[in-house]
């Protein structure tokens, strides 16, 4: 790979106290991602950084501060649109590395255009490796000479739940991560058995939101033109299969913590918090990923070949709307149970 000629905007100086990548290691790749227009979806997934259930971020901000000192190099797994990185370099005025490392090119553009004229930022592309159906590991993505160096910190917030792989994921992140690095995770999508009475699994709520609106359509007549997917078992089970794929199934903590273990990690803490979701926050997440949501209000290109009309979308959106008022009568947030997990190489 070789660098771009023209990263995006003005790149900030560079003089003998700020970091320093290594010589052969371009900080925006040469790849067609980089040229690409900035999506329109990308600039809402992004705006989702401003949402008060965001202070999850705390906790990782704060132990990342506390250990990536100078010339130290992170990776954030999973960076999306760099909303952590944002956030970090706002406290951070000596020279460090930061890695966004991301699977869609159409967020990581995003992340470009936020922090490409900031020296400190480098960006790498999980691409889909079509001879092995999967994403590339970490290690196939971070140049040889950034892997022989090591980093010191990998991240991952609001992710870790989505990796199918997840112990390869997990052993190639052994393999970039210096010896007593740090790996921090968190997600509020954990079955995490101190979990408090009352708080929610965040993802969960779409589930209930199915069975809301499935109510709904089944009593009124404008919503009929829906009940035939509703009936039809084998084109649900079709959507179900889309909605889980988006809102990946919860699975027990455990899981995570042994994984870390048989990936060469030692588990050092684990902890969580109780964060409140405002209920219009999650509406927006849920608009912008519609089609993860309730697909079969109007079919889906993913599901049966359909592109649902004009009319659907505004259903879907008055039905998740209406679902979530429903499932949260009066409340304006919703208590949610985020976990935190800590580990050492």
């Amino acid at each position: 790979m070789t660098a771009t000629t023209a990263p995006v905007g003005p790149v900030r100086t560079a003089d003998p106290d700020r970091f320093r990548w290594p010589a052969d290691f371009p900080r925006i790749p040469d790849q067609d991602w980089t040229r690409q227009d900035v999506d329109r979806f990308g600039l809402s997934y992004d705006s989702v950084g401003q949402h008060s259930w965001y202070k999850n971020l705390e906790p990782t901000v704060s132990q990342v501060l506390a250990a990536l000192g100078e010339h130290k190099v992170m990776v954030d797994y999973s960076s999306g649109t760099g909303i952590l990185t944002k956030r970090l370099l706002s406290h951070i005025d000596h020279p460090v590395g930061i890695v966004n490392v991301d699977a869609s090119p159409k967020f990581l553009r995003v992340a470009l255009e936020n922090h490409g004229h900031d020296d400190r930022v480098a960006f790498r592309l999980l691409g889909f490796d079509k001879a092995r159906k999967q994403l590339q590991t970490l290690d196939e993505v971070i140049d040889p000479s950034l892997v022989d160096r090591g980093v010191d910190i990998i991240t991952s917030t609001n992710a870790i739940h989505l990796y199918y792989n997840l112990t390869e994921t997990l052993e190639s992140w052994a393999k970039v991560l210096r010896p007593g690095g740090l790996a921090s995770v968190c997600s509020a999508n954990l079955r995490n058995p101190g979990r408090r009475a009352g708080d929610w699994i965040i993802d969960e709520t779409v589930e209930k939101v199915n069975e809301i609106a499935a109510e709904l359509v089944a009593r009124e007549p404008v919503f009929a033109d829906y009940r035939e997917a509703l009936a039809d078992s084998a084109a649900m089970a079709g959507h179900t299969k889309l909605r889980e794929k988006v809102f990946v199934p919860v699975r027990p903590l455990d899981v995570y913590l042994d994984a870390f273990t048989d990936a060469g990690f030692k588990v050092r803490h684990v902890f969580d918090a109780t964060i409140y979701a405002e209920v219009e926050e999650w509406f927006q997440l849920l608009s912008t990923y519609h089609d993860g949501v309730l697909s079969w209000v109007g079919g889906s290109p993913k599901v049966d070949g359909r592109t649902p009309s004009d009319l659907a979308l505004k259903h879907r959106l008055f039905l998740i709307r209406y679902s979530l008022e429903k499932l949260f009568p009066g409340q304006s947030s919703f208590p949610c149970t985020w976990s935190y997990i800590t580990c050492s190489r």
